[in-house]
């Protein structure tokens, strides 16, 4: 028995469902006369691409199509040939199993240069075709370019980015889209009815969600459903065939963890486990759910266009009830915890990690940021300010500068008392704009003195030597200057070396040493000054000093 899929392919244009757009347009051209040489079909998988391109192929081959019309027969020779995928002269080529040059040659350059055996047209239908290889695209090039008048090429793919511009350019590009829900649902009721088999709307939404917009993949699981062999068929007749989540069940523990409800949260944590859902496909709906709700935010509807009426209309509740921040943060340490999964003894550990996380970071008056690093978060007790708010002077007809916090900033904050929630603002504009750039940029008096780290400095440059031993050199070198404004100044001779501390990881690397050796984050700024000249005795030493600390010797 040849599955849904086959069985129901659509066989003339009305039949295609999805893609009115692409239809109208391939309709008209045929209805006109007006065809193009080569055609490009690019988009997801399972969406109809190959059954569009045989269906124009059986349109302008048609015997018996009339003058203007655009629906082939379905009965004269041509078309019964190309649907039992028996025509001579409408070549199929499977690019992902013929890449190289030499199969292009053969079968299709060579073949377009003798006249069709018994249609009008020679047509090339090339699927996957973002697998040829270079030099095959190459030696395809000259005959797309400029084809006998004889031949069509329809060019499909999943994957249109990786074909060359000078093949895209010379095709009609028509880009296919996924399946709606409400289509996806009408044609599987209508599978269903064919089949004479009664399917609960439930288990056609689960099948919906589970293909991904893909017709194909839900026509596979409709007949793999239907092969229980059941007149009527419920969601629990299809548990153990279909272990997948509701959307509602996703949005159901959104819901729980942002309004952290941790006991309903590892309740519908067990309930996944138990009814034989993938935590890890649960994850990736989570994410996908979560940007939805996060993508509705910014005012686009077509993100829950593959989605239930239901599940919409909780889709946009959710957006409405949370902050952006809120569900930003939360598809990070989703997408976290996911990574997690693969390595955990227990599957659903992380995801229970991040419930509890959730909950102990948060209260009632604040945003749910777990805390990474031991960095506090924004939201957090000692985190209360979004912005810095500088007053001006009364009379002033201006409005108030606001200063938001960079993310650099939010590493120098330090313990709650120096929160950035209470501050006496300064006496003129020029003070407050004068404290307002120091907190912001990180400037601050720190404990620490230039004395203290001379005194430690040999034991930070041999913590740092067991990762980085090139650095280690240069901090050999360097001069230390002052601590001033909660940094640490250093010089040194060159500015390649100046270039080498002040790398992202070098500088993070040393302000963690001076962390973990006096504990106060504090920043490192290096100026370069040139040294002094040395006489070439000192100069030798210097070289051997520098071929000793990589472990070489001078040589000559």
């Amino acid at each position: 028995m040849p599955t849904l899929y086959r069985k129901y392919r659509p066989q003339t244009f009305n039949d295609v469902v999805g893609q009115e757009h692409i239809i109208k347009t391939i309709t008209n051209q045929i209805s006109a006369g007006h065809i193009a040489h080569a055609y490009l079909f690019s988009g997801p998988r399972g969406i109809g691409k190959t059954t569009s391109a045989r269906l124009l192929a059986k349109a302008i081959n048609c015997e018996q199509r009339a003058e203007g019309q655009f629906e082939p027969c379905d009965k004269c020779a041509s078309c019964t040939e190309i649907t039992g995928g028996r025509a001579i002269d409408v070549m199929e080529i499977d690019a992902a199993s013929q890449t190289g040059v030499d199969n292009v040659r053969e079968n299709i350059i060579d073949n377009a240069q003798f006249k069709p055996t018994k249609s009008k047209f020679k047509i090339f239908i090339i699927d996957e075709v973002h697998m040829l290889s270079t030099s095959a695209f190459n030696a395809l090039l000259k005959t797309l370019e400029e084809p006998p008048a004889h031949v069509i090429f329809i060019l499909a793919t999943t994957e249109h980015h990786k074909l060359p511009d000078t093949i895209i350019s010379r095709c009609q590009r028509f880009n296919f889209k996924k399946i709606s829900y409400d289509v996806m649902m009408k044609r599987l009721q209508d599978l269903s009815k064919e089949e004479d088999i009664k399917v609960d709307e439930a288990v056609l939404g689960r099948i919906i969600n589970k293909s991904d917009g893909c017709l194909r993949d839900a026509e596979s699981l409709l007949g793999q459903v239907m092969s229980l062999n059941l007149k009527h068929i419920k969601v629990e007749d299809v548990q153990a065939v279909l272990p997948i989540s509701d959307a509602k069940d996703v949005l159901n523990f959104v819901e729980y963890l942002l309004k952290k409800q941790t006991k309903e949260a590892l309740e519908a944590i067990n309930s996944i486990i138990e009814s034989g859902v993938s935590i890890d496909n649960f994850c990736v709906e989570m994410i996908d759910t979560l940007r939805s709700i996060m993508i509705t935010q910014a005012g686009l509807m077509s993100a829950i266009a593959d989605f239930s009426e239901e599940a919409i209309k909780k889709i946009q509740s959710s957006a409405k009830e949370f902050k952006p921040e809120e569900i930003t943060n939360l598809i990070e340490l989703v997408m976290k915890k996911r990574l997690e999964i693969k390595n955990s003894p227990i599957p659903q550990l992380p995801l229970e990690i991040l419930v509890v996380e959730m909950s102990s970071t948060c209260n009632s008056n604040t945003t749910c940021h777990p805390r990474e690093n031991g960095d506090p978060a924004i939201g957090s007790p000692s985190f209360t300010t979004n912005s810095t708010v500088i007053p001006v002077k009364a009379g002033i007809q201006s409005p108030s500068i606001t200063v938001i916090p960079t993310p650099h900033s939010l590493r120098s904050v330090q313990a709650p008392e120096e929160s950035l929630s209470v501050h006496t603002p300064p006496k003129t504009i020029k003070q407050t704009i004068q404290s307002a750039v120091s907190r912001i940029t990180g400037s601050r008096e720190v404990k620490t003195t230039i004395e203290q780290i001379r005194s430690r400095w040999e034991e930070l440059i041999l913590k740092i030597s067991e990762n980085n031993h090139s650095l280690t050199f240069i901090l050999k070198m360097c001069s230390l200057e002052k601590v001033e404004n909660g940094l640490f100044y250093v010089t040194v001779p060159y500015s390649l070396h100046k270039e080498k501390i002040e790398e992202a990881k070098n500088k993070r690397a040393i302000e963690d040493c001076l962390l973990a050796l006096f504990q106060e984050n504090i920043g490192v700024a290096c100026l370069v000054q040139p040294s002094a000249p040395v006489d070439n005795k000192a100069k030798e030493q210097e070289i051997n000093n520098i071929a000793s600390a990589f472990g070489g010797e001078v040589v000559g």
